[in-house]
């Protein structure tokens, strides 16, 4: 069976959206394979906006989260 987080990330997200929320991600970012500016991440933990204004190219996948963000002005892909 698929596993049902994927989908319910994807709904929470749109949903935020909907209702004019900022959606945000607590990632942990001493995970494999997590790629995130590590200046930024505090008590290997790090939050991102998930705000359509913040970020290009979303994508939610079964596997994974990525997108482009800027930090400090410098585009950056986060995974």
């Amino acid at each position: 069976m698929i596993p049902m987080r994927p989908y319910l990330l994807r709904a929470v997200h749109e949903w935020l959206l909907d209702n004019n929320l900022t959606p945000y991600l607590l990632v942990n970012a001493q995970e494999d394979n997590v790629v995130v500016p590590k200046e930024y991440v505090k008590d290997g933990q790090i939050t991102l906006n998930l705000a359509p204004s913040a970020i290009r190219s979303l994508h939610i996948d079964n596997e994974w989260v990525s997108f482009h963000a800027r930090f400090a002005g410098k585009s950056q892909e986060v995974f």
